[in-house]
């Protein structure tokens, strides 16, 4: 239990944690500076919210919480004016929030804001209490911190945030295809089904959807925005990486048509898919090319092998690995290109000084 603790609380998440520590603290003593601002308890609490987000959406969460509390003032306050507050109202004001946040499409952090603020100006409603707009300038302070903080102070980098995800993509899928390798080396189907279920466990959408939030952040936060040629650069390799995966699919598939025949499998399949596998491991731009050739190799030997359709719908999977492998390095030697033009520009701003 405490490795699994410890392996929770890593230096990154520590250092959110003592951010929304801070932002809580400053969003507290921000709000009491306002002359009779009473007790400003959802300050703190806007603020812990909006970085209580996933990695790179704190920003994001801290504009939709107050879009949500605005919406749900706004609703409250003019229903209070109308028909005054009790049960009925707070019923009224609860489902019309809702239906009109649904009905507009808002993310489920805006209708539950919404919604909550609607019911706290309508249940703790009392004649000549300013509650809603003491609400509301919460939500500003809190949110305004967590802004703040997420992406001008301490925004994630966008570049990391992708890399994981590939990482963890790149692992599985290479798995996935030793598996499949060592069901034809073994001549074992049901082995090979295994791994196929493998491969159909794959959800690439993760690594579309990190890209598309990475370049959200390098457009939004000004401290990344110079990442924004690193990103375009390296979405060849991660878009690379992303059809990979439907590639392993026609080799799974080829590998079950080879071991539903009589015969058992040549050698050459098993060691072309290993070769792919190695291909999608291989990082290094110098490496991952060595590692594409050897898969095309592989991929070829197995036709001349084999003119079989399992045979060739799985070479045809693992040549097309290794040219993803290929256009992936050259993806990354184009990003390091741009971090050492980047880091050079950095140098020469630093040391030219304007003469007087």
């Amino acid at each position: 239990m405490l490795r699994r603790a410890r392996s929770r609380l890593d230096l990154a998440v520590l250092g959110r944690i003592v951010q929304s520590a801070l932002a809580a603290g400053a969003a507290w003593e921000l709000a009491l500076q306002i002359p009779g601002h009473g007790q400003p308890f959802f300050a703190p609490i806007a603020a812990v919210i909006a970085l209580g987000a996933e990695r790179g959406r704190r920003g994001r969460q801290a504009i939709d919480m107050m879009v949500g509390v605005t919406l749900g003032i706004l609703i409250g306050a003019g229903l209070v004016a109308v028909v005054g507050a009790g049960a009925w109202q707070l019923v009224v004001a609860t489902a019309v929030t809702l239906v009109f946040a649904t009905g507009a499409g808002a993310p489920p952090i805006i209708r539950i804001q919404a919604a909550a603020s609607a019911i706290l100006v309508v249940a703790l409603h009392r004649p000549g209490s300013n509650l809603a707009a003491q609400r509301l300038v919460d939500a500003l302070i809190g949110g305004g911190i967590a802004i703040l903080l997420a992406r001008f102070l301490f925004p994630i980098d966008p570049l990391e945030l992708v890399r994981e995800e590939a990482r963890q993509l790149r692992g599985r899928l290479a798995a996935a295809l030793d598996e499949l390798a060592a069901a034809l080396a073994d001549c074992d189907r049901e082995h090979a089904e295994a791994a196929l279920v493998l491969v159909d466990s794959l959800d690439e959408r993760r690594l579309e959807d990190a890209l598309t939030l990475a370049r959200e952040i390098a457009r939004t936060a000004p401290r990344r925005r110079p990442l924004r040629r690193r990103i375009d650069a390296l979405a060849a390799s991660w878009r690379d990486l992303d059809a990979s995966v439907a590639d392993a699919h026609a080799i799974a598939s080829g590998a079950l048509r080879l071991l539903a025949q009589p015969e058992r499998p040549p050698p050459e399949a098993a060691d072309a898919v290993r070769a792919a596998a190695a291909a999608v491991r291989a990082i290094e731009p110098e490496e991952a090319r060595a590692a594409a050739e050897d898969a095309r190799a592989a991929g070829q030997r197995l036709r001349d092998r084999d003119e079989s359709l399992g045979a060739g719908v799985l070479a045809h999977g693992v040549v097309a690995v290794a040219e993803h492998a290929r256009r992936a390095a050259d993806a990354r030697d184009e990003d390091r290109r741009i971090a050492e033009e980047l880091r050079n520009q950095t140098a020469a701003s630093r040391v030219w000084r304007p003469r007087r």
